[in-house]
């Protein structure tokens, strides 16, 4: 069917090489009533095998070479890509430190047919229309970028008709040089043969081009020139789609007032709105002073009209200013342009833009927290604002707004998915900038009425001791009970969180004293339930109560529980951290960190907690001895020549997963490594120090 589809619209060519208004393929699809992402297929890695040859967009690298790979303060970029489903063969590594969470830093190619097919096939998943792919004129003057563009164009071709997606070309041009534009289309028509494909979006029969940048006033002013290249469009039966300045009515602010004639020579209006308001209030200002009239006066003139919707921006990698400039503010942001736009009785809309990482505007996944940004440069994440955010939130509420304008959901006053769809649910280093936040400081839940502590403090901390980044979450007190028990709640997170059979409750804790041992991570249900009374245990078996003790003394130890197994089918509302103690007195304190709740039990880990550990089937060096073998109370490592000054030391259980982690100083020769809270079997130490490492076996018995 499709090859007899292909073959009637072949024969539909003119012979000056364009499609035939009454011939066009019933499948092809309009712009009306439809959502459509700019796509700008542009990131390039110095040996993904493109013309380009170098690091582009991502960085500036020279042509054929591998310097200028992205490194702190070398990036051009605001928003770090989550490229944990991106095949293998499309990620190349840079000279950015690893990510938080111990992976290396990678980034994609656009250029890899598998990038762009990954990316059609979320635009099918997310329910989002199709996209305008940006052609930059003034590259294509170079042989190069010619070739790198006519490469994406193909293979975006072959992605949209594969996951039925419309597409159409967006040209961004000044009008300086209508010989070599008309040359460059034809190109695309004679030799791409683009126009052909069922999925080239049509409107009113005409397959559909976009010209952007016309009558902006910093490029050319040539109306004759603009108005000359779209009637030539027009006469070859185009559909003439104009991205014109925001003040294009008027013709004042960023528009010549020279161009009305152009401006009513197109069929469809696109006025860019990115950058022109950064809050909900300048979007309503937006809407009365610029959508409302623009429609208006596109109705009274026959002018079809494509609104502009952005999530945000920033561009402090690239050219300063400040972090989250435009804060996306949990999608609100977006959403109150959306809402402006469906009452006003519009159906069709432009999301500028899918992958612009390099401005912020990018719907595409992004890293979700800062356990997922490289370790020693600043990027924007989905969570910048303090709640937590997946990393394919964006895609979900731009795949929303397109129900909405088709009239296939309500339209809503604010967002109306979940924050997260899973399998990551929450993860949280509670870093500013990058985390979810406490929603709540120093606060008791209301699930339990504190007893017998005195001065309760729970919060964020920084610069005093942290698992990933410079800050944790805190809790101290002081104990002043000897007998009848002594506790204290501290509501910390409100959430939303469905549980399933695979879901998992993750996080690092770190004791100052014996008696800080006696807290947790506590969860409270929508239906009252919580996690410390249900029977739940961690990883090794001991219960999740906080009385039950936690952790090694100023150790960072992680803690994990499979928390589904007996909350299947609850939903958690509130995260809490306790501290609950039978019988003792005294002051403690204790910190938390990297608190992640999961279906993927990978994303609960760090790198180094995976079970696939190199250094476990690592032979045994000579000048490292631990012993005794078994241990029972403490295991003593005895280091050789070669070994001093400061280093870490893991412990992991058999299957590589990471129990605790710290920092060590060997300058004695020896460490004493507690081991009496661990349940006997086979575990593994781990010593590290300036690049070298070596792991140990360790027998624990009882």
């Amino acid at each position: 069917m499709r090859k007899l589809i292909l073959s009637l619209v072949t024969a539909c060519i003119s012979s000056a090489g364009f499609m035939a208004h009454a011939q066009v393929a019933p499948i092809a699809q309009s712009v009306t009533g439809r959502v459509i992402c700019g796509y700008q297929g542009w990131f390039n890695c110095y040996g993904d095998g493109s013309p380009v040859a170098r690091w582009r967009h991502w960085s500036s690298g020279p042509f054929n070479s591998p310097n200028g790979s992205p490194a702190p303060g070398a990036v051009t970029f605001e928003a770090y890509p989550d490229v944990s489903e991106y095949p293998a063969n499309t990620l190349f590594q840079t000279a950015l430190g690893n990510l938080n969470n111990g992976q290396p830093a990678r980034l994609f190619s656009s250029y890899p047919e598998a990038t762009i097919d990954l990316h059609f096939k979320w635009m099918q998943q997310y329910g989002i229309d199709g996209v305008a792919l940006q052609r930059f004129l003034g590259e294509t003057r170079d042989g190069v970028f010619k070739a790198q563009r006519d490469s994406v164009t193909t293979r975006m071709r072959r992605a949209a008709e594969k996951y039925q997606r419309s597409f159409y070309i967006m040209y961004d041009m000044a009008a300086d040089d209508t010989t070599f534009f008309k040359n460059d289309w034809l190109h695309i028509e004679n030799d791409l043969r683009d126009t052909q494909s069922p999925y080239y979006a049509h409107q009113n029969g005409k397959p559909v081009i976009c010209i952007w940048e016309f009558g902006f006033n910093h490029r050319l002013e040539a109306p004759a020139a603009s108005l000359a290249i779209i009637n030539w469009l027009k006469a070859k039966g185009y559909y003439v789609i104009g991205g014109v300045p925001t003040h294009w009515r008027e013709g004042t602010g960023d528009s010549y007032a020279s161009y009305s004639q152009v401006y009513k020579a197109f069929d469809m209006i696109s006025p860019w709105s990115v950058g022109r308001f950064k809050e909900n209030s300048g979007a309503d200002d937006f809407r009365n002073n610029q959508l409302q009239p623009d429609l208006t006066f596109c109705n009274a003139n026959n002018l079809a009209y494509q609104p502009v919707i952005f999530s945000g921006f920033a561009w402090s990698n690239w050219n300063g200013g400040p972090r989250n400039d435009f804060r996306r503010n949990k999608g609100e942001f977006f959403w109150r342009q959306l809402y402006n736009i469906k009452n006003l009785g519009m159906n069709t809309a432009y999301i500028a833009m899918f992958d612009e990482y390099d401005e912020g505007t990018n719907i595409l996944k992004m890293a979700d927290s800062y356990l997922s940004v490289p370790n020693n440069q600043y990027f924007l994440t989905s969570s910048a604002e303090g709640e937590y955010l997946s990393s394919d939130f964006y895609l979900r509420l731009a795949g929303q707004a397109t129900k909405v304008l088709k009239g296939a959901a309500p339209l809503t006053t604010n967002v109306s998915i979940p924050f997260s769809n899973g399998p990551v649910w929450f993860r949280t280093s509670v870093e500013t900038d990058y985390d979810a936040v406490p929603t709540w400081t120093n606060s008791a839940d209301p699930s339990s009425v504190p007893r017998n502590i005195g001065t309760p403090l729970c919060g964020t901390v920084t610069g005093e001791t942290s698992h990933s980044g410079n800050t944790a979450i805190r809790i101290s007190g002081a104990d002043n009970a000897a007998t009848g028990g002594s506790y204290h709640y501290f509501r910390v997170f409100d959430v939303n969180i469905p549980v399933n059979a695979n879901t998992k409750l993750s996080f690092w804790t770190f004791p100052t004293n014996n008696i800080s041992r006696f807290t947790s991570v506590d969860l409270v249900m929508t239906d009252g339930t919580t996690l410390r009374d249900i029977g739940a245990t961690d990883q090794n078996g001991a219960s999740m109560h906080p009385g039950a003790g936690h952790g090694t003394v100023n150790t960072w130890q992680r803690i994990q529980s499979n928390i589904g197994s007996w909350l299947n089918g609850k939903t958690i509302d509130r995260i809490m951290i306790a501290y609950d103690q039978t019988a003792a007195t005294g002051a403690f304190k204790t910190y938390f960190d990297d608190i992640v709740i999961s279906d993927d039990a990978q994303s609960l880990l760090r790198t180094e907690t995976t079970a696939s550990h190199p250094g476990i089937t690592a032979a045994i060096q000579d000048d490292i001895q631990v012993f005794p073998q078994p241990a029972r109370s403490s295991a003593t490592i005895k280091f050789g020549k070669g070994w001093n000054g400061s280093g870490h030391m893991t412990i992991l259980n058999a299957s590589g997963a990471v129990i605790s982690h710290r920092s060590v100083n060997i300058d004695q020769g020896q460490l004493i490594c507690p081991v009496s809270n661990l349940p006997e079997g086979l575990y593994y130490v781990r010593i590290s120090q300036e690049g070298k490492t070596t792991t140990q076996r360790l027998l624990i018995a009882k």
